[in-house]
Order: C-alpha cells, then structure tokens, then sequence
C-alpha cells in the first residue's frame, strides 16, 4: 500500500513538472513556479528535489523574483553540491540582485564543476562577463581575499614588519589598480589576471609580488621589500632548475624573466618609497631596477625607474653601487679582495655602424667568452664608436670587457693571447663576414682592477652606501603601523547607485575638474553620497534634490509618517511612535510648494523618497555661474561631498537660465569652427611649402652630382655625417 502511495505521488510530480515546464515555455511564470511547488511536496528524495528546485528558480528569475530564486538555487546545492547547473542558477539569481562578487564566485564554482563537459564555454563566457563588470574596488577586494586565502593555507607568510587594517589594504590596492590600468583599454589587465587566478589558482610568487605592490601603495615598505625578495628568491630558484631542464622552451623561460624583472621592480619601488620618508633607500633601490633589466633588458617601466633612481643620488654614489654590482655584492652582502676585468678595443676599418647587428654582436660576445672560458654574462659591449677616417665614412671602433673574477691569471691568460694571435682567437668567419676584416695592429687590451674601495674614513660613510645588500635578514620584532599613515577618502559617505549597490569610484582630474552634462540624453548614471551614519543616501541636479530616508522601515505605512518639508529643514518620523528617522536643517533653502514625498515599502527609490525642488537664489545674482547652486552638502552639519566625485547633471535648470547658456554655446561653436577651418588651411600650406623644399633639394643634388636621390635618402646622409 505504501509502494503503490509513493508512485502515485511521483507519477502526480511528474505531470505537475510537466505542466509546469509548458507554463514555463509560454512565459506564465507565475503558475510555473505554482506547479513546482506542488510537485516539490510530493518528491520524497533529495536528486528529485533538487532538479525541481532549479526550475523553480528558473521560473522565479523570470518572473523577475530574484530573491526566491536565489533560495531555490541555495537549496539545489544543498541536495547536490556538485551539480553545475545548481551554481549556475545562484550565480543568474546573484547577478539580478547585483551581488557581483558573489555572482563571480558562483560562476567560477559552476565553471570547476562543468570541465569537459558541453556547457564549460558557456560557464567560462559568463564568469568572464561577470569579472568585468566588477568595479575596481571590488576587484581589489577579491585579489586580497586570493592573497588572504594563501596565507590561511600556509603557502604565504603573514606579513611581519608592517600591516595596516582591512580598509587601507582594499585603498592600497585600489589605488594600484588606478595606476596600473592608466591609458589601458577597458577592462584592464588585473581582470584579465583575476579571472587566471579564480581558475588556475594564484601562484606563490605572483601573490607575493602583488601584495609587495599593495604594500607599497599602502606605504608599508619595509614589507613590501620582504614580500618582493621572498618573490626574487622563489623566481631565481626556479629559473635555475628551468634552465638546468633541456626540454624547457624559449617562452617558458620568457615568462620567467618577465616575471623576474616584475618582482625586481616591486623590489625598487619598496626601497625608492616616497620623498623624505625615513625608509627611502634610492641606492638599493638602482641595485634593484639594475637587476630587473638584467633579466628583462626592454622593460621600459624598469628604464625609467633606473632613471628617477639616479636622478635622485650623486655621481659618487651611483659609482659606488655599480662597483658593488660588478663585485656580486649586490646581493650576498660580502666584497671579494680583488676582482679584475679585461677591457678590449677593436678596430674594425670597413664596417659601418648599421654592421654592427645583433647577430654581430652576440657572435663578438660568445668569442671573447671562449676565450677567457667564461659565462655569457661576464661578457658585455660597452659601446662602439665612429672611426675617423680621411677618405672614407667607414670604419668603427667596438670596445668589450670581460670580468674575470678574482682569477688574476685568467685575465692575463686573455691578455696574452690576443697580443699573439687576435684573429685566431677573436676572429673567424661568422665575425669577419659581418663586420669585416680586423685591424689586428690596433688592437687594444689590458687589465683593469675593479674591486670595489672599502669606505675607511667618516666622510666616505656619509657620501657612499656601504653595503648594497637587498636580501632581507629575517629579524623577529612585532608587527608595526607603517611610519606613514595613508590617507582614507571616503570616511564619512560613500557612493552607491540607488539600489546601494557598488559604484565605480570616478577618475580624478588635475584642479578637481568635473564634467557637466546640460544635455538630458547625455545624463551620466546616477551617483548617490550615501552617508556613514546610515541615516539617508541622496543626489543632487540643478534643480532638485533626492534624498532616501534608509531608516524608515519598508513595512510602516505611508499615512504612519509624519514627513515635515520646510524651506531649511526637513524631519521625518513615525506619527504614532514619533521615532525620528531623519532630521536636519538643509545647506540651502528649498521650495516646500514644489517638493514631495512618496514611500513605496521597498528599497532604494521605492523607499521612502523625498523630492525637493532647490530655491537656486544664487542663479538670481549670476545666472551664468551655474556651478554656484551646486550643494557641497545635504544638512549644515554634514561633512562636505568633493567637488570632483561624480559628474554634474544641469539639464534641468529653468529655462531662462538655459536660453542663454544656449545662445553662447551657439556662438562658441561657430567661433571654434572658423578657428578650425583657418587651422587646416594653414597645414595644407605647410604641407605644400614642405613638398616644394624637398623636391628643390632633389633636384640642386642631381644637379650637383648628377645621382638621382629621394629626400628621405638624403636626409639619412646628413644625420650620418653629423653624428
């Protein structure tokens, strides 16, 4: 009897799913999600259930009923946590309610689960849309929550030289993302690197080396030096084992020296700080940045750091680090006694400059390391010059050095052989079809002692660094506030969209500019100050003002308020109980005739909304100051918004204040057109006097020497002859 009640119930299940799925189909969602739940109390098990579930949040989402729908998709992972589907429909249900990062987070959970499977590139596409449209802020969020998770897995250490509060990191951070994504095309390249990390997971030595960049920002750089230098260690270790492995490819071994070259230069920022901090060590700091081009010559971030490095430091000091770089004292801390390098000049009387490729170069390179039996790196060319010559351009001169050490005796072993038989040594043929025939009674060599000096006396202590060291000696103190405190914005507001959701924080311009909008259609999207106490969130146009009264709860009623609009104050609060859930006198006056109140028991804009129509007595002296009637606050005892935080929306000034603006705007057109067009008359003539001096030149050098050549030909002959 109970066998045949159970198939009865399962069979009724199924012809209520199957209506229910036809409801679903013809868009009556109301009476889809209807049938499902009758179908769901006749489902004893837990896989039956859980198929129901997601359909009926399906039909919840549709019916836009997100917030049901998100608690069918929660209870279908609870009866099958590893079914995708179940995390697709929370991550659908997650994104109506514009909980991004949650959204982000179930997607990626539903991309995991759906790996080799058919729908892995529909998962991937939508957690990919879902990270872009994360703001900056909440991106730097969910990198720090990356970084947090390495840390309670033990695979990062916790910071402990420095740390700051939760707030600053996500500033720091922000900040970083600001800088990092300048002048880059939307989204940026840390969304690209998030949605790596959510999938991949996040490298040991990428985690140290952002949090060494986040640290930095957040001026805590005595550990960011030890997040970069953990990075350094963790990237020198592998590159060796790498290049120890045959099989590695050249890309592979690419992507190691970027990354190399990355953590060297969050190691020079660490160590350049800021001006006249107390931390600031320009010297380790080109020791650093010197390194990084080591391993990525082309980097230009790292070309420019070197040089704001030595901009900072005197030509002694700058002597005293690159002394100390060619010692290997860069690094372990310690001088050898003596270290020498053998300094070549060779002549090469029919080569020109443009001979001297790379080919040429790398092939002078491994030459003279054959012969002194040393590394690729001990070899460098320290610059090729013009040879002067009476009857011909020709002609150059190349200057190599190769270091050898403390071996005094393989410096001399190299000394010796070229004066006996240079071309047998430093010549042959892949040399010699490049750069020619050399000038072996020209040659030039000899012995340079390039120990670095020990400073003895005080002066020298002051002037020169006396010991370049970046490694970082793990001491033992207790974690410390950073010297320097980073400044918060946004303490007392914050702003939101309407619904209070996340707002991208606007670009900040030089003099705290902001754009202005006079046109309705081309209205940005609304910013809303929401304030730290709670108490309302409000926006501002040129004639009125919103304000959302958040402590009034969504179940009171609208004849329960006793809502008081004066011209300098507002008070609103409960008639019967007389709580006060918003109270104030207002920065400027309003027209209490022209403004009203609503409530509409929801949140945001269906909350209780006040609408207020400005007085704008200001436009009265100077209409054509707009900007004067601009609020810098709600209450007189708030805390004033920045001039600069989102952009003006005037489009509905009065009219009579429009009509002008309009009419000079007119002319200011015209004005600007005219300009324009007597521009672009003056290129074409500049283009038309450029092309008649090029074609003289031609013809006065076919006169002369009766060679036909192009002006581009002979603007490159005088740029020679000249240099």
């Amino acid at each position: 009897m109970a066998a045949n009640d159970l198939g009865l119930r399962r069979l009724k299940a199924e012809h209520l799913k199957k209506r229910a799925e036809s409801a679903l189909r013809e868009g009556n969602y109301r009476e889809a999600w209807t049938e499902y739940t009758e179908a769901l109390d006749l489902l004893p098990d837990k896989a039956s259930r859980c198929k129901v579930y997601c359909n009926r949040s399906l039909a919840y989402l549709k019916g836009l009923r997100p917030s049901e729908a998100l608690e069918d998709a929660e209870a279908a992972i609870l009866c099958k946590p590893d079914w995708c589907k179940a995390h697709w429909r929370q991550g659908a249900a997650l994104k109506e309610l514009k909980r991004t990062p949650e959204a982000v987070s179930a997607f990626n959970r539903a991309w995991q689960l759906s790996k080799g499977t058919a729908s892995e590139g529909e998962c991937d596409r939508m957690l990919w849309a879902m990270i872009q449209r994360l703001t900056r802020e909440q991106l730097s969020q969910g990198i720090l929550a990356r970084i947090d998770e390495l840390v309670s897995q033990g695979v990062l250490v916790k910071p402990e030289k420095e740390a700051v509060t939760e707030g600053e990191m996500v500033e720091a951070a922000f900040r970083l993302l600001a800088l990092e994504h300048r002048a880059c095309p939307k989204p940026g390249p840390y969304y690209r690197s998030y949605q790596r990390w959510l999938k991949d997971g996040m490298p040991a030595t990428e985690a140290y080396i952002e949090r060494a960049a986040i640290h930095t920002m957040a001026k805590c750089y005595l550990q960011a030096r030890v997040d970069a230098q953990a990075a350094v260690d963790a990237l020198t270790e592998q590159k060796q084992q790498q290049q120890q492995q045959s099989g590695s490819s050249c890309k592979s071994h690419s992507d190691m020296s970027a990354k190399l070259a990355t953590a060297y230069l969050r190691l020079g920022d660490a160590f350049m700080a800021e001006k006249e901090h107390p931390d600031r060590d320009c010297s380790r700091a080109l020791v650093a940045f010197m390194r990084g081009l080591d391993a990525d010559p082309r980097s230009e971030r790292l070309l420019e750091r070197r040089t704001e490095a030595e901009g900072e430091l005197t030509g002694q000091q700058i002597t005293a680090v690159l002394e100390a770089l060619r010692g290997g004292n860069a690094l372990n801390g310690h001088l050898p006694d003596h270290l020498f390098r053998v300094d070549i000049a060779l002549r090469y009387p029919k080569a020109m400059h443009r001979d001297f490729s790379a080919a040429a170069r790398e092939a002078l390179r491994a030459a003279v390391g054959r012969l002194a039996r040393a590394a690729a790196a001990a070899v460098s060319i320290e610059g090729v010059r013009r040879l002067v010559q009476k009857d011909t351009a020709a002609g150059i001169v190349v200057r190599v050095c190769v270091e050898t050490g403390p071996d005094v005796l393989a410096a001399h072993a190299v000394l010796t052989a070229l004066k006996e038989d240079p071309e047998k040594h430093i010549g042959g043929e892949p040399i010699t079809g490049l750069l020619g025939q050399m000038d072996a009674s020209a040659l030039e060599a000899e012995i340079v002692d390039i120990t670095p000096r020990h400073q003895t006396s005080a002066a020298c202590t002051q002037q020169e660094p006396q010991t370049h060291d970046l490694s970082i000696v793990p001491v033992h103190h207790p974690v410390q506030r950073p010297k320097l405190e980073l400044e918060l914005p946004y303490r007392m507001y914050k702003l939101v969209k309407g619904d209070g959701g996340a707002l991208e924080r606007p670009e900040k311009h030089p003099f705290c500019m902001s754009r202005v909008f006079y046109d309705g259609v081309e209205r940005p999207e609304e910013a809303w100050a929401q304030l730290a106490d709670g108490t309302c969130r409000w926006r501002q146009t040129g004639s009125e003002i919103k304000i959302i009264a958040l402590k009034v709860p969504s179940e009171v009623r609208p004849r329960e308020l006793a809502v008081s609009i004066e011209p300098f104050h507002i008070r609103v609060a409960h008639a019967i109980s007389g709580e006060v859930f918003l109270e104030g006198d207002l920065e400027r006056g309003i027209v209490p005739e022209n403004s009203v109140w609503m409530h509409g028991g929801g949140n945001g804009e269906d909350g209780c909304l006040l609408l207020l129509r400005k007085m704008n007595l200001e436009l009265l002296r100077r209409h054509w100051i707009h900007s004067e009637m601009w609020w810098p606050r709600l209450f007189t005892h708030h805390s004033d918004i920045a001039w600069d935080d989102y952009e003006k929306d005037y489009s509905d000034l009065p009219e009579e204040v429009l009509e002008p603006h309009r009419a000079a705007e007119l002319a200011r057109d015209a004005q600007r057109r005219i300009e324009a067009a007597e521009k672009d008359k003056r290129e074409l003539l500049q283009e038309r006097d450029d092309l008649r001096k090029r074609t003289r030149q031609e013809r006065l050098h076919f006169m002369r020497f009766g060679v036909r050549k192009s002006w581009v030909q002979l603007h490159r002959e005088s740029m020679a002859v000249t240099c």
